[in-house]
């Protein structure tokens, strides 16, 4: 019997595409701005960016932008360091090819696909989602270019010597092993992508402390260059923090859990609670920006409810981190 092959060492290479969606992510997390990465737009251009992801898809749930990482590596693009042949016509290309998107949630696996259906056969659709993707984009190029492209390259230089060299993935890339011990199916995603020579690592300036993605062609692990176990906890914290701050104001609140109850209108529970509709507007976008609320359509109306499932996840990951859960 013939020996195992010893896995494919990862590639290690920066992506302007994650970077990208690292932003998207910061704008809906951070809608007005607070966070030092998103200076460079300013409040009100990180305000109305921000409005404009959250309500570009319409399906009652934060854009994001998972949907655009994977056009880039059906295209050939995800490890592009530019952004000018990606945006702002997004390249026309079999959208549906995608892989099984095991590293995300079935909801969200399904959603991502529906998204990715309508670009392919909406070409204005897909052109207008360009152009919001370069309007978030183009701010950020100078600081990308100057400071964070030269960082990432060398951090991922470091990282790849000391592959080349024999050095075992997990004590190479920290970010490795704590994943595994996140999450055994995170786990055996990353040792599958490095058995099939489809592992890439992703050092990551506008990034968090790490992101995982099981795309068509890559398993893709994202991580921020030097974060330590305490600014994981740190990044962690302030996700967390920025969603369970909206449930802080009492109103807010009772808002809430009258749309946990049935979907209601602005108007409707503005007569309800005796308040202005910009006010009721106002404690809705806090909620719908937290992703704890979502909308549809009924005729000429709006109609807003809680999003149960995203309310249990939030809690779910207080309980788990603090032991609260048992």
């Amino acid at each position: 019997m013939g020996e195992e092959s010893a896995p494919a060492i990862p590639e290690v290479r920066p992506s302007a595409p994650l970077e990208l969606l690292w932003l998207g992510h910061l704008l809906l997390s951070h809608p007005d701005g607070e966070d030092p990465r998103l200076a460079a737009l300013g409040p009100a251009v990180t305000r109305k960016l921000a409005s404009e992801l959250q309500d570009f898809w319409q399906d009652g749930h934060a854009a994001g932008m998972a949907e655009m990482v994977v056009l880039a590596d059906l295209s050939g693009q995800l490890f592009s360091e530019r952004l000018d042949r990606l945006l702002p016509n997004l390249p026309e290309v079999d959208l549906l090819a995608t892989a099984e998107l095991r590293s995300e949630a079935e909801d969200d696996r399904s959603r991502i696909v529906e998204r990715l259906a309508r670009l392919q056969r909406d070409a204005a659709t897909r052109h207008r989602y360009g152009l919001l993707l370069q309007a978030i984009w183009q701010p950020l190029v100078p600081e990308w270019e100057s400071r964070g492209l030269p960082q990432v390259r060398a951090a991922g230089a470091s990282l790849a010597r000391r592959l080349q060299r024999g050095e075992p993935l997990a004590k190479a890339a920290e970010v490795v092993e704590r994943l595994r011990r996140k999450n055994q199916a995170w786990g055996d995603l990353i040792d599958d992508g490095e058995r099939r020579g489809r592992l890439a690592l992703v050092p990551a300036y506008f990034g968090g402390s790490w992101s995982i993605w099981d795309l068509p062609h890559h398993v893709v692990v994202g991580f921020s260059e030097g974060a330590s176990p305490t600014e994981e906890l740190r990044d962690e914290a302030r996700r967390l923090s920025s969603r369970l701050r909206v449930l802080g104001d009492a109103t807010r609140m009772a808002l809430l859990l009258r749309l946990a109850e049935r979907p209601t209108s602005v108007g409707e529970l503005a007569r309800m609670f005796d308040l202005a509709q910009p006010t009721v507007s106002a404690h809705l976008r806090a909620l719908r920006d937290a992703a704890l609320v979502t909308t549809r359509r009924d005729g000429p109306r709006t109609l807003y409810r809680a999003d149960r499932e995203s309310l249990s996840e939030l809690l779910s990951q207080v309980a788990a981190r603090t032991g609260a859960g048992g």
